[in-house]
């Protein structure tokens, strides 16, 4: 039996980069799951991949940062699965600007994705873990949430919130046998990358797979 066999995991941003690398690797090891994004295609492609691996895919086109679409959402995995063991917030958005260029809707943007909707996400599935009786929360940070760099600024500000919402929810998750953790990859190989860094090495990034593994 794979280790993961029968469990029901959420991945928002499950459609590319580490959010399909995760979906694909919790699916190997047995889970089924559940991969969220705004792009309906991406996270179809992604649930066909899963499904092949023998395991249950339900692809959920949803908008992380709209909180009825979140609950929505939970409604929906609950009513098919009747659980959620996982979840893995990795829905995320980055530019990268100096202080005094940033634009008031960039910094925005990027609070609402990357911390407005992972709070969204873990408040909702974790409701319903605390009457299920525990679970698990994976929430994706990045070394810029530990560290500060040039014309990071406005995504450091949320990486270091999902830092510091992680290590409160974890706090009070493990009073219900919730476990709540962090990852903070470096440099990683996405499309979201390249957009941003279109000069990088291939050679010297992190591959999505690389941190599905962690």
């Amino acid at each position: 039996m794979r280790r993961l066999e029968g469990k029901v995991a959420i991945i928002t941003g499950g459609g590319r980069g580490i959010g399909r690398a995760v979906t694909l690797a919790l699916a190997r090891e047995g889970a089924n799951v559940v991969p969220v994004a705004r792009t309906l295609s991406e996270i179809e492609e992604t649930a066909r991949e899963a499904e092949k691996l023998g395991v249950e895919a339900m692809p959920i086109q949803a908008d992380v940062t709209d909180e009825e679409q979140v609950e929505g959402m939970v409604r929906r995995v609950i009513e098919r699965f009747g659980r959620i063991d996982i979840l893995v917030n990795n829905a995320g958005t980055a530019k990268h600007n100096r202080v005094v260029d940033i634009r008031t809707e960039d910094w925005r943007e990027m609070i609402e994705v990357n911390l407005t909707g992972l709070m969204f996400c873990t408040r909702a599935v974790m409701r319903h873990m605390e009457r299920q009786g525990g679970g698990y929360i994976v929430n994706i940070s990045s070394m810029a949430g530990k560290h500060g760099s040039k014309r990071y600024a406005a995504y450091s500000a949320t990486k270091f919130g999902v830092i510091g919402f992680t290590e409160c929810a974890a706090k009070e998750g493990l009073e219900k046998g919730i476990f709540v953790s962090v990852v903070c990859p470096g440099p990683v190989a996405t499309k979201l990358r390249a957009s941003n860094h279109p000069d990088d090495n291939p050679e010297e990034l992190m591959l999505p797979e690389d941190v599905a593994e962690a």
